[in-house]
């Protein structure tokens, strides 16, 4: 950030392990690949069959309408861990040898965002345990999963220096930070960010293999300027675990929490109830967790994707002068309407930091349908 100041009010956030949270850097070597994209684009994804959820429901609307929904607001900024399931090629690279410049992995065609599953049959867990097989020189077959399709290719690596080489770039984990946006009735199931959490260089949404949310704590915020958007900064706090990820999508991240946690319990909004005009965001931008900060609903568009559902304007003094308006690390964060949850922030325009995109929140509940179905799963 440009600089930091003290807040100008005292509030714990909601739920003890999410205390003193905010924004996370990347950890060593890794993008923040869960911070706000930057006017990113999301395909359209049709909700399974709605099941009955773990998250609430009220008294209908209205007589013969769908009974309304009901959630407990988030608003916690957490960290966030995820490792693929495989090793991701994350791009190719040249290596230079006595012959020339070669690329074993282009030449055998391994591709950019191809996910390694195994070597000569034997399953791979991760970077090091890849390049290990690959550092002894000699023809391998390597099992890629790219896309839905699962195939083989035979690569031999080549002798650069001392060291045999086979001209790919790979990564097995993602780290960085996020907003929840609700809770589910007993606190103890969430839905965050309302975008999927993809690759930096393929810009793929990540296949995990599994994942947790972890406590972080807030450093500082680098401010948004126009053409420059600013983060949230701050950084993991120790080793532990606030719960597991179950899905990782282009409506965002679900999973439960080991404690219960969350805010008050609002109604969800179903998007012919939005209207454009003031609303609320729920974000922390600081140590004293969740606070609401006053923004302008633009524009409502209900047939765009998924992220890009509302345009919202930020209007509050304070949001302005501490961050520029919307910055990466907010994603997820909620946006209330009249007292409802309305939708969630997904992205800042890049141009205009005082604005962004948001997805629907009914959106992120009905996948979240089918994430949790009608079991607890959280139960003990």
């Amino acid at each position: 950030m440009r600089q930091e100041r003290d807040p100008a009010r005292k509030r714990r956030t909601l739920g003890a392990r999410f205390a003193g949270v905010r924004a996370c850097a990347a950890a060593a070597g890794l993008a923040a690949f869960l911070a706000l994209p930057l006017f990113a684009g999301i395909g359209p994804r049709q909700p399974a069959v709605r099941a009955a959820s773990v998250f609430g429901e009220t008294d209908a609307r209205e007589a013969g309408t769908e009974a309304a929904r009901t959630v407990r607001v988030g608003g916690e900024a957490f960290g966030i861990r995820m490792f693929s399931d495989g090793v991701i090629v994350a791009s190719l690279t040249e290596i230079y040898t006595e012959n020339g410049a070669v690329c074993p992995a282009r030449d055998a065609g391994v591709q950019a965002g191809d996910y390694v599953l195994a070597v000569d049959g034997a399953p791979v867990s991760g970077n090091a345990e890849l390049a290990k097989r690959l550092a002894s020189g000699g023809p391998v077959e390597l099992t890629l999963r790219r896309g839905e399709e699962v195939r083989s290719v035979s690569l031999e690596p080549v002798l650069c220096g001392t060291d045999y080489r086979a001209g790919m770039w790979i990564r097995d984990s993602a780290a960085g930070i996020g907003t929840v946006t609700f809770y589910s009735a007993d606190g103890r199931a969430f839905a965050a960010l309302g975008h999927g959490i993809c690759d930096a260089d393929t810009k793929e949404i990540l296949a995990m293999k599994r994942g947790e949310p972890a406590p972080i704590a807030i450093c500082g915020v680098a401010k948004g300027l126009k053409g420059n958007p600013g983060r949230l900064r701050g950084y993991f706090v120790g080793e532990s675990s606030l719960g597991t990820l179950l899905l990782n999508d282009e409506t965002g991240i679900y999973g439960t929490v080991v404690e219960p946690t969350g805010g008050e319990t609002v109604r969800v909004l179903e998007p012919d109830e939005i209207r454009t005009g003031p609303a609320e965001i729920v974000a922390t931008i600081d140590e004293t967790g969740p606070r609401r900060f006053d923004v302008e609903i633009e524009r409502i568009r209900a047939n765009a994707g998924d992220a890009r559902q509302l345009v919202v304007r930020v209007t509050d003094p304070l949001l302005l002068e501490y961050t520029g308006g919307i910055v990466q690390g907010m994603s997820g964060c909620p946006i209330l309407q009249d007292g409802c949850l309305a939708g969630a922030l997904t992205h800042v325009f890049v141009d205009d930091p005082t604005r962004g995109y948001g997805i629907f929140a009914q959106t992120m509940l009905r996948r979240g349908d089918t994430v949790f179905g009608g079991e607890r799963v959280w139960s003990a």
